[in-house]
């Protein structure tokens, strides 16, 4: 009996090597260099996805001020952002997007803001597809003259 139970317990732990051997071994098959690049994507894909899932810190306004009559937006960035979206609302249109840039910029000259109105601007630090909470909000009147 103890004699069956081993062969029945090797039987089993050939079976799941040889289905754990068949995956890995499924990739070779399509050609070393795709399997290696697929072995290093997938573990680039886990570790970035897991860096990922973290939202990045949310960047700060610093001001924003006109200038040329324009407004002149100015934060203070977040290490590791691939990019910034700044959102914009006026009196009669609530946040829409208004620019996006690279996550080396600190500033943005918003050429669209040149009404006489208050502007009012959030910002989100974009890391891969994970968005960070948005900014603190600041306003600005590009005909201001302060």
């Amino acid at each position: 009996m103890t004699f069956s139970r081993l062969i029945c317990l090797a039987v089993l732990g050939l079976t799941v090597a040889a289905c754990g051997d068949s995956e890995p071994g499924g990739s070779p098959g399509g050609g070393a260099g795709g399997s290696g690049e697929g072995g290093s994507a997938e573990a680039s894909g886990g570790g970035g996805g897991g860096t990922a899932a973290a939202a990045p810190e949310a960047p700060v306004l610093a001001f924003v001020m006109p200038m040329t009559g324009v407004l002149h937006v100015e934060w203070t960035p977040q290490e590791g952002c691939d990019a910034f979206e700044g959102e914009r609302k006026d009196p009669m249109n609530d946040y829409a997007v208004a620019f996006t840039v690279a996550g080396t910029k600190k500033a943005y000259m918003d050429p669209e803001a040149t009404e006489d109105m208050e502007y009012t601007y959030r910002l989100r630090c974009k890391v891969g597809e994970v968005y960070s909470e948005y900014s603190n909000e600041m306003s600005g009147n590009p005909t201001d003259e302060e």
